[in-house]
């Protein structure tokens, strides 16, 4: 083995000590790089969670615009046919009577509101029969009892 004059080492240690002193920058350099990877990655998906998160928002918030809360669900009777309803649609429309909804009465049997669901099995309503509505209606044209009376 040769020994170089200035230092004293063999070439093949110098060479070696110059590699591990370099390895030191590149690999720190790789790191460094990697961390600002993740965190404009991090930021990045951050930011994106950030803004669906507000249009979301302002979706729901138009949307609850739109809806006017002072809308309520009615009885509807057909347009066309006869006028009368099913027993189906009936037992609907009593199962969907709310507080200050009118009452409804039913060959007799009177409905109001709040309405236990337990009654609706023990209505006596033929679900397969026909009923024709009648509308009792105070003097300013409220709706105050929906009289159905089945049909034979």
């Amino acid at each position: 083995m040769r020994q170089t004059k200035a230092s004293g080492l063999k070439p093949d240690a110098f060479v070696m000590k110059e590699v591990e002193r370099m390895d030191h920058a590149p690999r720190t350099m790789l790191e460094m790089s990697t961390a600002l990877l993740v965190f404009l990655m991090a930021a990045g998906s951050g930011l994106m969670l950030f803004q669906n998160g507000a249009s979301l928002n302002r979706l729901a918030y138009v949307n609850g615009l739109d809806q006017d809360r002072s809308l309520h669900q009615t009885y509807n009777t057909p347009i066309s046919g006869d006028g009368s309803v099913t027993g189906a649609e009936v037992l609907q429309a009593i199962a969907h009577l709310d507080e200050g909804d009118a009452e409804m009465v039913v060959d007799g049997i009177r409905f109001a509101p709040p309405l236990e669901r337990e009654q609706l099995s023990s209505a006596g309503i033929r679900l397969t029969g026909r009923y024709r509505p009648d509308y009792e209606r105070d003097a300013s044209g409220h709706l105050q009892r929906l009289l159905l009376r089945s049909l034979p």
